[in-house]
């Protein structure tokens, strides 16, 4: 056995000395209430003596329950075999694209559910996220960049799934990255930040583009990121989202601030023209094969498999504590209780009055 707070250790000296300290006090204490009351010989006639054996009892029991209790927190504990935990190798990036043209109906009936009935691009890509990549990631660390005109880190790095899932469905949405336009290189820019900051250099790396293709930096900006991607080691995957022909944007499906500004109207419209738009596979491709990584289009949530592209979930093993602190700390509680329910005047003022030689009174029985 040994103690995970040892130096709490160190309080037991303490004990002893504060410990008899106080008990003299209550002794004296007591010894002074009698003198008040009269003469100590005639006072002990009518009222129970203050004897030293019981103070010393009693005063043995606390003694016992404060150790206890500082036994109790200075943590003792065992070596228990080994805790099995798993641990997983990866670091997910996902980016996602949430321009205005990610708010094109290309998905209706495709995916269902109170999040995705809108049918959108960007329904597709957060239920491909939730039911296709969270699945597969187990103890791995996934986090979310949402870009536009800028990028913004939807979700750091975690393993906590659960609180990403409620990130996905509520915050991720059209235009909750600031900005107009489609600005690709800000957004991968901000993810190799995120790996700086949050990520083990021996991690496997992966980012997954959900993108419809818009890509506001041109070709040298894909060819930056590419570069980079291949510097780092980081293995690219990149998903195309949406119809490659053509499809309007309802104003339904955008921002409350676009709805707003274009009150009145069923179709996003750039200077009175309804915009069209459609899912551009060149740019996309071109960025995966410049990076090595590997392009996958989407027209059913079935088109995209995620779980072969991660390693299995490693489970390391260590020797692990079996904290034993609350054994202490139940035996400190009885002794405190025996230190209260122990009398302190254990005779009767009976016995008291017979010990003193004063007649018993004939009418108590």
């Amino acid at each position: 056995m040994h103690f995970l707070n040892e130096v709490v250790l160190w309080a037991l000296t303490l004990v002893p000395p504060c410990g008899a300290a106080l008990v003299w006090l209550a002794w004296r204490r007591k010894q002074q209430l009698q003198s008040y009351y009269g003469e100590e010989k005639l006072v002990a006639r009518y009222s129970k003596p203050a004897r030293k054996e019981t103070y010393q009892f009693k005063a043995l029991w606390a003694f016992l329950a404060l150790a206890a209790f500082i036994v109790a927190l200075a943590r003792p504990s065992f070596e228990h075999g080994r805790t099995e935990f798993p641990s997983g190798s990866a670091d997910v990036m996902a980016i996602v694209d949430v321009s205005r043209s990610m708010a094109a109906q290309d998905y209706q009936g495709k995916v269902s559910g109170y999040y995705y009935n809108g049918g959108t691009r960007l329904d597709m890509t957060r239920y491909l996220i939730i039911n296709e990549v969270i699945p597969a990631l187990k103890a791995n660390h996934l986090g979310v960049v949402s870009f536009a005109g800028e990028a913004f880190p939807q979700a750091f790095l975690t393993d906590d799934m659960a609180a990403l899932q409620w990130v996905l469905k509520r915050a991720l949405t059209i235009s909750s990255a600031p900005g107009e336009g489609s600005h690709l290189v800000k957004a991968f820019d901000l993810a190799f930040r995120l790996y700086d900051a949050d990520s083990n250099p021996g991690r496997k790396k992966i980012i997954v583009l959900f993108s419809d293709g818009g890509n506001d930096d041109g070709p040298d900006g894909v060819a930056l990121v590419a570069q980079e991607c291949r510097k780092r080691g980081i293995e690219l995957i990149v998903v195309g989202v949406g119809k490659t022909t053509p499809s309007a944007i309802p104003i339904s499906q955008l921002s409350p601030a676009d709805q707003e500004a274009n009150r009145g109207k069923e179709w996003y419209e750039v200077d009175g023209e309804v915009q069209r738009t459609a899912l551009d596979e060149n740019s996309l491709r071109y960025l995966a094969n410049t990076a090595g990584g590997r392009y996958s289009r989407v027209d059913n949530p079935s088109d995209f498999q995620f779980g072969s592209l991660i390693s299995s979930v490693e489970v390391t093993y260590k020797k692990g504590e079996q904290e034993v602190f609350v054994y202490p700390l139940i035996l400190a509680l009885l002794f405190l209780v025996a230190a209260v329910v122990t009398p302190l005047e254990p005779l009767s003022s009976e016995k008291n009055s017979e010990k003193s030689g004063m007649p018993r009174d004939p009418s108590r029985r």
